[in-house]
């Protein structure tokens, strides 16, 4: 049996890539809690368990806070790795029990409008190789720089030290980190600022990515002393490994080269250990995956090139059985039935073209890892549908009009972006006229994603804003949708098409009744309006204009043998038709003012 807390009264809003501890942090410190463990106390989690991503679903629960975006947010321990935004980490790249790391720049420029607490613990803070901030390209810090007291996740001031010191009065203090390229990296994959490609690195998992950097930027800046090269700035690794992925092959030729000249062996009397050192040995370290395979066919090539001899166990020429798995069991890991399963990694070159469904296949295991970290990002349209709590129509109307942007597969991270700029767009309150978004649109008559992009150009403004509900949190005034929807439709309604006129309403329904002008189902076209001003001309309008009274002007225009076209009993106002008193003869000399207004354009 679950069990759950009660919903709490005070709930700040969830920021974009807010983790399950951060955002505790933050909620405790909106209770009045000085420290965490007695908010842990209050929820029932043991604090073992909410490090390791489990129970996450109490807390959302508890803060009326959506569950999948807060776990996607959240470092979860599964198969022996972590799963953080989609991406998959070894152990020992992520832990927020080595203390916690926050960049004074982000929470300086964290807004502080409002009693809640604002500033927030990012989740990429606590992937242990990322030392800089990407944003700021400022040093990610551990400890107070007043007091030197290590930073953790006890005091539930984000902004604050142990002893109550501000981390943001060390703004300015620290140095701009230029060679940052990896860690830039690192940080677009986890949606930290926005992703650079690399071919190479695109192909493995993050915990792969992070492996594979120390090896080759410690390679790059040390030669084969590995051990030396740890002791330099992290970043500085980092930036000199993504350096030669980025110039891929040619720098890890020129790398290769290097450690071949320095190990002074001579072409066939020594291995690749003796020739590559400690690279040879990372080499072997490597967990097998795509990037592993690339540094291994490399490094083969240029031992065969210069008459190196290699090692079958490092080179990768034979795989163990424990890296390989059959299609039964990759699709018992990534939860689909057999037939999908296949078709899936057929698609993805996996299986052999024109192989029958009963043949064994072999799958690395790598493969199947990295599936289910893209799987865990991406998201189907009844997925997304149900996020943005919206019919799948809607969710495809939004998809086609680009408002979500679909590269391949719906990203989680895109719908979240979209609700993140949606809401920042939204005042704290709602609003006594704030109707849920969805609702909205069909009292307006409006199409969703006509709404949608209105809100994002600044053409109608929110009534408020609650997190955990999709577009149903977003909150707008129908009164705003539904001049948006006239616009939209190109329809007007019978008040409008009278106001446009300058007529009363009763006179406009009755001409719509005569079919003098032109109404569909959805109101009155635009068109129909203008084509109507092109044609008739109220008889009200010609006496204004001439200086003389109605009566008298219908005298005058049955003299000159124009009729009207409607008229009481059937209408309650007289229109003549232009074209007749413009075509009328001797009318012009007779009449000036009644032939100069029938020429005008607009009635009146």
């Amino acid at each position: 049996m679950k069990r759950s807390c009660p919903k709490i009264e005070i709930r700040p809003r969830r920021n974009f890539g807010e983790g399950a501890i951060g955002y505790l942090m933050r909620l405790a410190h909106a209770h009045g809690v000085p420290e965490l463990p007695e908010m842990l106390l209050q929820f029932g989690i043991p604090w073992f368990k909410l490090a390791q991503g489990k129970q996450v679903n109490v807390l959302a629960h508890a803060a009326d806070v959506d569950f999948a975006a807060l776990s996607f947010d959240t470092g979860t321990v599964m198969n022996g790795g972590v799963q953080l935004r989609g991406e998959r980490l070894f152990r020992g790249q992520w832990s927020v029990h080595a203390g916690r790391r926050a960049c004074f720049e982000c929470l300086a420029e964290d807004p502080m409008k409002g009693g809640l607490p604002r500033r927030w613990h990012r989740a990429w803070w606590d992937v242990q190789p990322l030392t800089v901030c990407a944003v700021h390209r400022a040093p990610l810090i551990g400890s107070c720089p007043r007091c030197g007291e290590r930073l953790d996740f006890t005091s539930t001031s984000v902004d604050c030290c142990p002893n109550g010191h501000a981390l943001v009065q060390a703004r300015g203090c620290a140095h701009r980190i230029t060679d940052c390229s990896g860690d830039a990296y690192l940080s677009g994959r986890l949606g930290a600022v926005p992703r650079v490609t690399c071919e190479v690195l695109d192909k493995g998992t993050l915990g792969e990515v992070i492996q594979a950097l120390d090896l080759v930027g410690a390679a790059s800046l040390k030669g084969h002393a590995l051990r030396e090269a740890r002791d330099l700035d992290r970043h500085l690794v980092l930036d000199a490994g993504y350096r030669v992925f980025a110039a891929w092959p040619l720098a890890l030729d020129s790398i290769l080269d290097g450690l071949l000249a320095r190990s002074g062996i001579g072409p066939g009397k020594w291995g690749a250990a003796a020739a590559y050192g400690h690279f040879h040995t990372g080499l072997n370290e490597l967990r097998n995956g795509p990037i592993a395979a690339a540094l291994k066919e490399r490094t083969r090539r240029h031992a065969i090139a210069n008459g190196v001899a290699i090692s079958r166990t490092v080179f990768g020429v034979a795989q163990t059985a424990k890296d390989l798995c059959s299609i039964k069991d990759a699709a018992s890991r990534l939860g689909l039935g057999f037939d999908r399963a296949r078709r899936e990694l057929a698609h993805r070159g996996l299986v052999p073209a024109r192989t029958r469904r009963g043949t064994p296949v072999v799958i690395p295991q790598t493969a199947v890892d990295n599936l289910i970290s893209e799987r865990l990002g991406t998201v189907k349209i009844k997925q997304a549908a149900q996020d943005l709590r919206i019919g799948r129509t809607q969710a495809r109307r939004l998809v086609a009009a680009g408002i979500i942007e679909r590269r391949g597969a719906l990203r989680r991270s895109d719908i979240d972006g979209l609700l993140q700029k949606l809401s920042s767009r939204a005042p704290t309150h709602i609003g006594r006229d704030g109707v849920p978004l969805p609702r909205a649109c069909r009292s307006a008559r409006l199409p969703i994603e006509a709404a949608v992009a209105a809100i994002l150009q600044g053409r109608a403004s929110l009534a408020g804003y609650r997190s955990g509900r999709g577009l149903e949190g977003i909150y707008a005034r129908i009164s705003d949708l539904r001049a948006l929807g006239k616009d939209h439709r190109d329809a007007m309604t019978i008040e409008d098409a009278a106001r446009t006129l300058k007529l009363k309403w009763e006179t406009v329904k009755k001409l719509t009744q005569l079919r003098l002008i032109r109404a569909g189902n959805a109101g009155i076209p635009r068109a129909a309006i203008e084509a109507f001003q092109a044609d008739f001309v109220a008889g009200a309008h010609l006496a204004q204009a001439a200086g003389l009274r109605p009566r008298t002007l219908m005298k005058v225009m049955s003299k000159a043998g124009i009729c009207p076209v409607v008229a009481p009993p059937r209408c309650r106002q007289v229109f003549y038709r232009r074209e007749e008193i413009l075509n009328a003869s001797q009318f012009r000399s007779k009449h000036p003012l009644v032939h100069s207004a029938a020429l005008r354009n607009r009635a009146g």
